[in-house]
């Protein structure tokens, strides 16, 4: 599982091994749950800086695709920041980053905070994705708290060994 910081300015290659952005923002089909695709942050006014899904050949420190296409999804810079509203119209948090289970590109959860102090005490809660409605203005949860599950701070000591799957 990845989150969206580990995407942000990630270098992108062809498969040519030539140098042509950074990621800028990724792309998601709400509704299904899905990652839609990397828009590149390009040198010079180049139109083509979409890579759809299918394109990305390999992920790991770098991100090495086919070809470009046309960009389709919706932006996470239009959801990040909005409110997230239970079924009784209070407030759990504001949406602050996914995450992605880069194995098949699904939008497991989103990650929201309930301000600084309560981030600092409590953590952040990540909500499921099948959990929540996209609305205009807000995200709707309609999920149990008791599920709410926690992102906490943690370090690793130096003879930890820690492996990515």
């Amino acid at each position: 599982m990845q989150r969206i910081k580990d995407f942000e300015y990630m270098n992108v290659y062809n498969i040519q091994g030539k140098k042509l952005g950074s990621i800028k923002e990724l792309y998601i089909d709400f509704y299904n749950g899905k990652l839609k695709g990397f828009e590149v942050n390009r040198r010079g006014l180049k139109k083509e800086n979409f890579i759809e899904i299918n394109s990305i050949i390999t992920v790991n420190k770098s991100l090495i695709f086919d070809n470009f296409s046309k960009s389709q999804g919706l932006p996470f810079c239009k959801i990040k920041g909005m409110d997230v509203v239970d079924k009784c119209g209070e407030i759990v948090g504001v949406v602050e980053d996914m995450v992605i289970d880069t194995s098949d590109y699904t939008v497991k959860g989103l990650i929201i905070s309930s301000g600084f102090i309560n981030k600092l005490i409590r953590g952040k809660n990540i909500i499921l994705f099948n959990q929540m409605i996209l609305g205009e203005k807000f995200i709707l949860y309609y999920g149990s708290y008791n599920v709410l599950l926690k992102s906490m701070p943690h370090n690793f000591a130096k003879g930890d060994c820690y492996e990515e799957t």
